[in-house]
């Protein structure tokens, strides 16, 4: 049997890289099978693109079968609230902030719980106090209604669980 580095891929798929050596390989009290250490744990995938102030792209790229009349009257409510476009046009981003790390983390398994049920998951970063939610369609690519939907849950699970204004965040000291 060969054992091989695990490595995450951008879609969190496993896929065996390289050969490991036997030394590398531990077994756990709680599991007796021999499991790469966690230093073998390689993630691979990039960070997302953000859009800045300054640097919104100047078309919005939909899903193919899209009313587009209708995820755009949904777009501009999110922009009010804060949401942008990401640097292709193809998705919106906004970064939430809390008083309290705990807060944070309820508020990413708020959004887990919805985006399982609807079968469309998100790209979360928790920092201390903040929390960064990028919602975009992967197929067909393009930003879509459920997009919209998806983010407009956001904003309510974040009323619900607490939400603050930038710089009103826990800060890690």
């Amino acid at each position: 049997m060969q054992r091989s580095i695990i490595q995450l891929s951008r879609f969190a798929r496993i896929q065996a890289v390289q050969p490991l050596p036997r030394m590398f390989w531990t077994a756990t009290r709680s599991c007796p099978l021999r499991v790469p250490t966690a230093s073998t744990f390689v993630a691979t995938h990039s960070p997302i693109r953000m859009a800045s102030s300054t640097g919104q792209p100047s078309t919005i790229r939909f899903s193919e079968g899209e009313d587009t009349a209708q995820v755009t009257a949904g777009l501009n409510s999110l922009r009010q609230r804060g949401w942008q476009l990401d640097q292709d046009g193809m998705g919106v981003t906004k970064t939430f902030y809390f008083k309290a790390y705990f807060k944070a983390v309820s508020f990413v398994n708020v959004i887990a719980a919805e985006s399982a049920a609807k079968k469309h998951h998100p790209t979360i970063t928790v920092r201390f106090g903040s929390v960064d939610v990028h919602w975009t369609t992967h197929n067909p690519r393009g930003l879509s209604q459920k997009d919209v939907t998806l983010a407009e849950h956001c904003e309510n699970g974040a009323d619900l669980i607490g939400a603050v204004k930038q710089g009103e965040g826990q800060k890690c000291y």
